[in-house]
């Protein structure tokens, strides 16, 4: 039996990763790390356990009594405008959290094989002519965001240099689909879509910049990509999970409209702004592709309307509640 560990499965990308791995692999056992008590994937064989990663006591006795042999590592705080507000939960969170899970790891002796999902917004700010950015683009973050991530990655080559571990690191570009926060753009859009259509609030969505231009990949595809890296991929290499289309947000949202059952207007909130947000932002997915055969299978209209059903559902449940 594969023992696999997921830190972050609690959250938007966790949970369709547990959901993956069940469907795609047998004779599988899970351990789900996280800070919610009720998990949105329950599953036969998915142990789940409320831990913070920062606790490193209470992480160590977990993974040495399930002593894993994949680690997927995705607990994060994973705002870039979060990471404005408060840029010290976000480096306490990703970098100091990460170290305890290698330390711990490295303490036990264990021979495992780790992913650790990493972000597109350590390219930072590039011109169009750089755009698709492939894996070899250089690395400007230009967000406390961005920053931890960079630190993440380089403490993950770090180690597999120092000990010869396998380890394997994502840069996924935006991702998007039933059940992500709404801090992130499509998710907002489809939540205010579901309140103006339940008459929860004026018919009016209220938006940032539309003019950014954004590679979009559905979040079941993304966790595709990442058990596949495990099952067949090299250690020591980063890769792009990306769609390599990109799309200006406001021809996203003129799709989401079209989605919708009411009439709405649209009106800029200085609030949505970023202090610095990146005007294109489009990946090559060339090296993952050539690799292990991966690429986007699910339709973007898909992706949304999918994102507008959850939000529908969880206002309906909300009033009816």
């Amino acid at each position: 039996m594969k023992r696999v560990l997921i830190t972050g499965a609690d959250g938007f990308v966790g949970s369709h990763l547990v959901r993956e791995i069940f469907s795609s692999l047998e004779d599988v056992e899970i351990l789900g790390i996280g800070l919610k008590k009720n998990p949105p994937c329950v599953c036969e064989s998915f142990k789940y356990t409320v831990l913070d990663i920062l606790d490193k006591e209470s992480l160590k006795k977990a993974i040495s009594s399930f002593r894993p042999d994949w680690v997927f590592h995705l607990a994060a705080q994973p705002s870039v405008a979060l990471s404005w507000r408060d840029p010290w939960t976000t480096y306490t969170t990703n970098v100091h959290g990460q170290l305890n899970l290698f330390e711990i790891i490295r303490e036990e002796g264990l021979e495992v094989s780790i992913h650790v999902a990493c972000s597109s917004e350590e390219y930072g700010i590039a011109s169009p002519e750089e755009m698709p950015l492939a894996e070899n683009a250089p690395l400007r973050p230009c967000s406390h965001y961005a920053v931890s991530k960079v630190a993440q990655e380089y403490l993950a080559l770090m180690y597999k240099e120092a000990f010869c571990w396998r380890v394997i690191i994502t840069r996924g570009f935006n991702q998007a689909g039933p059940g992500q926060s709404e801090d992130f753009v499509i998710s907002s859009f489809a939540r205010q879509i579901a309140e103006i259509e339940a008459g929860l609030i004026p018919p009016v969505i209220r938006v940032g910049n539309l003019q950014a231009e954004r590679d979009f990949t559905d979040v079941r595809d993304t966790v595709r990509a990442y058990r596949m890296l495990m099952e067949l991929a090299k250690g020591g290499s980063v890769y792009n999970v990306c769609s390599g289309t990109g799309r200006k947000i406001s021809d996203v949202l003129d799709m989401m409209l079209e989605f919708a059952r009411v009439d709405m207007k649209v009106e800029p909130d200085p609030l949505r702004q970023r202090p610095s947000d990146i005007p294109v932002f489009i990946g090559d997915n060339s090296l993952i592709k050539e690799e292990i055969g991966w690429e986007p299978a699910i339709p973007f209209e898909k992706t949304l309307l999918d994102t507008i059903e959850f939000w529908r559902n969880r206002v309906r449940a909300k009033t009816q509640g």
